[in-house]
């Protein structure tokens, strides 16, 4: 089966994303709204991996933390820098391998 994208995010992001043949846009205009269209998203099973502005997300706030604890292993939610370059604190694609895998990977750099 062939999964789609969909993108949650200020405006220059979406149609970006649109551009790079992105299926589902939408660009973000209320918490209360974009929070509606997270929850869409997740119940569309053609969808396998969404994208969601960092600014978007801390803007759904608590319910998306929420969210992310619950759902199950698809559709994949990545958060991603908005035009500002807003980032997390902590690396959330390394959180999100722990929990699949259930270790932490560990990459030393260095002679060996």
């Amino acid at each position: 089966m062939s999964f789609k994208i969909a993108v949650i995010g200020e405006q220059e992001t979406v149609a970006g994303m649109s551009l790079a043949g992105v299926t589902y846009p939408y660009i973000h205009s209320t918490a209360e709204e974009s929070l509606s269209k997270l929850e869409e998203f997740l119940n569309n099973s053609d969808i396998g991996l969404i994208i969601v502005t960092h600014s978007v997300a801390d803007g759904i706030g608590p319910e998306f933390k929420k969210i992310m604890r619950q759902k199950g292993p698809l559709p994949v939610i990545l958060r991603i820098p908005d035009k500002t370059g807003h980032t997390p604190k902590y690396d959330e694609l390394s959180e999100m391998i722990k929990r699949t895998v259930g270790a932490e990977i560990i990459v030393k750099k260095g002679g060996g």
